[in-house]
């Protein structure tokens, strides 16, 4: 019994100590039937989310607002925070993605047919010195 409480504690733990990218990255694939959750998904949410939000919330020159700037770095750093615990999260749930990323890729992949009336021309031939 105590194995299995120490089981399922760790299970908790590992679940809310993931990123929070991780979780979105996985709840957004389970909502879209999959095909959107990405390989490390969640760091890659996590630093375009602070991306999105350095260029969007930080002010300069005569719309200077010091409160917003300090929210925006407040922001920034616990999105930092963040990406490493994504990054633990994203690879333990590479089972997942792997799989999901290798047959979306290869529904999307588009034939391509070589085109052998464009082929180069082949190279001339180097006349060798006979001595």
């Amino acid at each position: 019994m105590a194995k299995a409480s120490r089981a399922a504690a760790l299970g908790f733990a590992v679940l809310f100590l993931c990123g929070c990218g991780t979780i979105a990255n996985l709840e957004t694939g389970a909502r879209q039937g999959w095909k959107n959750a990405l390989v490390y998904g969640g760091v890659r949410r996590d630093v375009q989310a602070a991306g999105r939000w350095i260029d969007h919330s930080w002010t300069s020159g005569e719309n200077l607002d010091i409160v917003q700037d300090v929210g925006t770095v407040v922001g920034v750093g616990l999105v930092g925070i963040d990406i490493p615990l994504s990054a633990v999260g994203d690879t333990l749930t590479l089972p997942v993605t792997v799989p999901i990323a290798l047959i979306s890729n290869s529904a999307n992949r588009t034939s391509f047919r070589r085109n052998t009336a464009s082929a180069p021309p082949a190279p001339a031939a180097v006349p060798v010195n006979e001595k």
